[in-house]
This record gives structure tokens, C-alpha cells and sequence, in this order.
């Protein structure tokens, strides 16, 4: 059955920002209660640093919060910026939540993009990728396996023990890998779980095709290869709502990350700065935030669900949960 995530935080029509980026640990932790107790399998926190609009930079500490005041929900980090950390710490971090959470954490795990965080943590942004999937393999090492060895070409360790042990063995995660071929390859290749970002529908159903194929042809099972999409719905009573919302979300937030930060990359893996909003996949970023009225947004996740994915992440909670959840619980 197809698991229902959510935020701590949600976008409301008198136009704040999502409170869960800025609003502080209390919002957060009464955002998973608010999650939990409308049904949603999982509730997350996301991770960047240096912002200036104070969005929480620490994923796992937001998910301890949460975690205390929550009794079912899954913990996800969406998307923790793995290529930030040691490896090693983000295990131990990991296997401290999972133990303090009997066992539900989730680890969403991406590269990141924006060059500022790279800089300041002096730590290389070209080789992200790379260093994301050797992350994930010495994760999944050390929370499966009570010693363990690695040899990577960015990590090595050997005869590594990891205490105490998490619940999970191993700790799920997946490989938070954007919206092009160039991250489902890598991902495939990797037989790594594959979270899919906002794209539109025909797009997700290619790229998860092309994931799934090229993991099969490297030799993972098919049980191995899971997905997760994340999507954007713009959920209101009429049209000229949703669309006023789409456009609302786009100038508060997706627009900066989009024109100054390389939000956007290319079928190769390389990103796009400022591109013009004629751009092509730009104007496909666009149409992903999918403004649909409730009845529309009920089809719109049924075409996903007969895609097999495993897990939708979807904001706007509340209309989510009024509107989405009755139709799949």
C-alpha cells in the first residue's frame, strides 16, 4: 500500500510561509502531531544552512522533536544533504533518532546545490554525487552490519563498530536524486531506493522507468528498487485559486533556489543558473506545481499510486488530508 508523507509545516491561503521552515522547533513538533493524527504514514524536515529567512539547518534535531511527541509516524529527512557530513557521524546521528524513535526513521538523503553551503563547510561540490551514493553504502553498513569495512574512492574505513545498535537493520533511506535520468541512473546503478522531485506526471513516469530499468539490467532485485515522489499540488476550491498558489509558492521560495542556486539541473546532471523562464525545463519545474481542485487532485495521485510507487510526498497538509487520505485509507 502506498505511503502518504507530509511536512511539518503547510502553505496557507493568507500567505505565510510554511511554518515549519521558520517558525522554530515548537511549530514543527505540533505539525508531526497535527500529521499524525490526520493520518499521514510520515511527516518530515528538511535541511539547508545559512539562510537568511532562519530555515532550521539540522533535519535530525527537528525529527527528535518531533519524534517526542509522535507515536507512529515515520521520521523523514527531505532531503538531508548528505555529502555535508561524515559519513560516520550521519550513521551515528541516524542510529541515535532511530533508538529514540523505536524505529522510525527514514533517511531521504540528497547532494545539495546551492554553492554557499559547499564553500563554507569546505567541503567539494563537484564531487557530490560520488560522495552521496559512498555516503549511503557506509550508511546502510553501519546500521546493518555490527563491524564493518569500506573502501571508497572519498571514504574508507575498516573494522568500524557502530554502538549502541539502531532498531532497524539497516535504517531505510533513499537517494534523493531530482528529477532528471542522469540521478535515476545513478541511483539504479546503485540499487539505491529512488526519491523522485517535483516533476509533472508524464516526466515521473519516464524517469521511474528509466530508474527501474537500469537497476534491474546492473542485477538488483526487483523488491530493491523502491520509489518515492515527491509532489507539489496546488490544491483549492476553484482554479484561479490553485493558480494563484502555485505562483504564491514560486515568488516566496522556488524562485531564488531556482534563478541563483542551480535549483534546476540539466539531463546530464549540470546545473542550470538564472535560466529564462521560457527555458524548457524550467517552464517543466512550473508545470509540476500542479493547481488542481480536490476532485482533480484524487486522479492526479491515482495515476501516480498505478505507476507502484511506494511513498507521495505531498504539502498543503490539511486539504491533503481532507480531500486526498479518505480516498486511499
Amino acid at each position: 500500500m502506498m505511503e502518504f508523507w507530509t511536512g511539518a509545516g503547510t502553505v496557507s491561503k493568507n500567505r505565510k510561509m510554511p511554518t515549519a521552515i521558520a517558525a522554530g522547533y515548537d511549530a514543527a513538533a505540533e505539525g508531526a502531531i497535527t500529521a499524525e493524527k490526520l493520518g499521514f504514514d510520515g511527516v518530515s524536515a528538511a535541511e539547508h544552512h545559512f539562510m537568511y529567512d532562519a530555515f532550521m539547518p539540522q533535519p535530525l534535531q527537528s525529527l527528535a522533536a518531533m519524534a517526542a511527541v509522535t507515536e507512529r509516524v515515520k521520521l523523514l529527512t527531505g532531503a538531508m544533504l548528505l555529502p555535508l557530513y561524515d559519513p560516520l557521524e550521519a550513521a551515528e546521528q541516524s542510529i541515535t533518532l532511530d533508538i529514540l524513535s523505536n524505529g522510525r526513521v527514514c533517511m531521504g538523503l540528497g547532494m545539495g546545490y546551492r554553492p554557499l553551503e559547499f564553500n563554507t563547510f569546505g567541503t567539494a561540490k563537484k564531487t557530490r554525487g560520488a560522495r552521496l551514493v559512498e555516503g549511503m553504502e557506509v550508511l546502510r553498513l553501519g546500521t546493518s552490519q555490527e563491524t564493518f569495512s569500506y573502501e571508497g574512492k572519498h571514504y574508507q574505513y575498516e573494522n568500524v563498530s557502530l554502538l549502541p545498535r539502531p532498531v532497524q537493520s539497516p535504517i531505510e533511506m533513499y537517494f534523493c536524486g531530482g528529477a532528471t535520468p542522469f540521478g535515476a541512473r545513478r541511483a539504479g546503478k546503485a540499487g539505491l531506493p529512488y526519491w523522485l522531485a517535483n516533476s509533472p506526471t508524464d516526466h515521473s513516469e519516464e524517469i521511474i522507468k528509466e530508474y527501474r530499468r537500469i537497476g534491474l539490467e546492473t542485477g538488483h532485485a526487483p523488491e530493491q528498487l523502491k520509489v518515492a515522489v515527491f509532489k507539489d499540488l496546488c490544491i483549492a476550491d476553484t482554479m484561479p485559486e490553485a493558480l494563484e498558489l502555485r505562483d504564491f509558492m514560486m515568488n516566496t521560495f522556488y524562485e531564488e533556489h531556482i534563478l541563483g542556486y542551480g535549483y534546476l539541473v540539466d539531463a546530464d546532471g549540470k546545473n542550470l543558473y538564472n535560466p529564462p523562464k521560457d527555458h524548457p525545463i524550467y517552464q517543466r519545474f512550473y508545470n509540476s506545481l500542479a493547481c488542481v481542485t480536490p476532485e482533480m487532485a484524487v486522479e492526479e495521485v491515482k495515476r501516480h499510486e498505478q505507476m507502484g510507487i511506494d511513498a507521495i510526498y505531498m504539502g498543503n497538509r490539511d486539504l491533503v488530508a481532507k480531500h486526498i487520505l479518505p480516498e486511499f485509507k
